[in-house]
């Protein structure tokens, strides 16, 4: 959800911040697909959680060190770094997974990237996705009265808004494991990482991601930004508007894609629509 509310960085220029934030997205990219080229990747667990490489730890460094000093005050919630203090004060707030879809990158599988968001005085105002198996960028600005979506410099167009649907992207797991192919009656594609499933369903070859949650903040928000600058939206099952706060890291079960495609994905499901 976009707003006319100029986006204040403390001084900070927005389109500078942006051309920054893509190059530490390009660097931990690069830093991922060197630890991907090697010939053995140090892999650890975190209890009740999947597995975390030497690859998210170097991608972490590298956005924390880049992103930190762009934003005076800015604050750091990262999937594989601590949170110095609390949120208490709506200040502008780093969300980052420095990789997501780490399974999938153990596997050899393409479907992994880096996601990064920002978010100012709570709500969510930039954003980037890296794909280090192809080597690109895209960034989303969507405040201050701007919604748009680049991807390795060129803008993207917006999303048809048309009610059709035609593929749907979910989650490898759902797919695999629960054959949720077989309950919609449209193509389906599995994919891993959400950062990468939402950047699909903002056009890449892909109409609505359907994601049956939850889902945590930090793999989510900068495919989030990216889907929301191609004028696309996150619905929850009811149908009602998504948003995404840095003070609640959970996020519910979700469709994202156009208004009137995630609308019609939901209708076919038979999910029970709010008036």
């Amino acid at each position: 959800m976009t707003s006319d509310r100029p986006i204040d960085l403390g001084g900070a220029d927005v389109d500078a911040v942006r051309e920054a934030l893509e190059a530490a997205v390009t660097e931990a990219n690069t830093a991922i697909s060197a630890v991907r080229a090697g010939k053995r990747v140090r892999v650890g667990h975190k209890p009740g959680e999947g597995p975390v490489t030497e690859a998210d730890y170097a991608a972490d460094d590298i956005l924390h060190e880049r992103l930190m000093p762009l934003v005076p005050g800015a604050r750091w919630i990262s999937e594989e770094s601590a949170e110095e203090a609390p949120l208490l004060r709506g200040e502008p707030t780093w969300v980052v997974d420095p990789l997501d879809g780490t399974s999938e990158f153990l596997r050899g599988l393409p479907e992994f990237g880096v996601s990064v968001a920002l978010f100012v005085r709570g709500r969510l105002v930039m954003g980037a996705v890296g794909l280090p198996a192809e080597a690109s960028v895209l960034s989303a600005v969507i405040g201050g009265g701007r919604r748009e979506t680049r991807r390795d410099g060129v803008t993207l167009p917006m999303l048809p808004n048309d009610g059709v649907v035609r593929r749907v992207v979910v989650s490898r797991h759902d797919y695999e494991r629960r054959r949720l192919q077989f309950q919609i009656p449209y193509e389906v594609y599995p994919c891993g990482s959400s950062a990468v499933k939402l950047v699909h369903a903002a056009g890449i070859d892909t109409d609505v991601y359907l994601s049956t949650g939850p889902r945590s903040l930090w793999d989510i928000a900068g495919g989030v930004a990216i889907i929301e600058g191609v004028g696309g939206t996150l619905l929850q099952i009811n149908g009602r508007p998504l948003v995404l706060s840095p003070q609640q890291i959970e996020v519910p079960a979700f469709v994202a894609g156009a208004p009137a495609d995630a609308l019609t994905l939901l209708r076919r499901l038979g999910a029970p629509l709010d008036a």
